[in-house]
């Protein structure tokens, strides 16, 4: 899918790593958060190496799965589950990489913190061997975030908002061209208006089109007259009960 606008908070990022310091990302679902930094892993993957993890499991099986990533020929060796934990997140702050690039530690869906998840964090931290990514749930409480913000010290806040018309213009107008949809530039501008700047309504709408004219080829249909006899009213139609922008309170 194309990638359109961010720019200002893709730069914020780079600034931000390469200044020594981390980064948390917040926004409602559906704004992106993951999808913008994993652009900012393919821009950045000459010197940087992000690795991401499911904040969402326990610190054993973070430590588990970062090991696989950085050393995939080595497995944890314990007594018990408890020893394996200690020995591997030993192991991460004390073993050479592999990889001579600076990594970046994506934690993905934080939305509570227990005591062993802020004490994975700040026994990671601590070592200065890893830059931290943390993409926050718009519902993680107060407490949890600034605890999290004290863990990452110094850490860089971003806030996500919805996309501008202008940008979101250009994703459409990117996929007709794209696709050859051949689609007017009115028809554009309502999509534009329908989405209202939401990242993940307008995936949906894309998705759905992209599927409507597999669909039509399949059937032997012609979509581009489809398009022009109806001047997109069946998408309208279509889209205007579940894609209108709700309410914010």
């Amino acid at each position: 899918m194309h990638f359109v606008g961010r720019e200002k908070e893709i730069e914020q990022i780079k600034k931000t790593l390469e200044g020594g310091e981390n980064v948390i990302v917040s926004g409602k679902y559906g704004m992106g958060r993951t999808s913008l930094i994993k652009h900012v892993a393919e821009m950045m993957q000459k010197e940087w190496r992000f690795l991401f993890l499911d904040f969402s499991e326990t610190p054993g099986k973070l430590c588990q799965h970062l090991i696989a990533k950085l050393w995939p020929q080595k497995e944890c060796r314990g007594r018990d589950e408890f020893s394996k934990y200690r020995s591997a997140r030993f192991r991460i702050v004390s073993l050479q990489f592999n990889d001579s690039r600076r990594h970046v530690l994506v934690l993905d869906n934080v939305a509570k913190l227990s005591a062993q998840k802020i004490d994975f964090i700040r026994y990671l931290a601590w070592e200065k061997r890893f830059r931290f990514v943390a993409i926050v749930e718009s519902f993680i409480s107060r407490d949890d975030f600034l605890c999290l913000r004290v863990r990452l010290y110094p850490a860089e806040t971003i806030m996500l908002q919805n996309l501008d018309k202008r940008k979101v213009y250009e994703f459409y107008q990117h996929l007709s061209e794209q696709h050859r949809f051949h689609w007017t530039e009115g028809h554009i501008k309502n999509l534009a208006e329908i989405t209202g700047g939401y990242p993940l309504r307008m995936q949906e709408i894309a998705l759905r089109e992209l599927q409507r004219k597999r669909q039509n080829v399949s059937d032997g249909t012609h979509y581009t007259d489809t398009l022009k006899r109806t001047g997109g009213d069946i998408l309208l139609k279509e889209s205007k009960t579940s894609y209108l922008p709700k309410k914010v309170p």
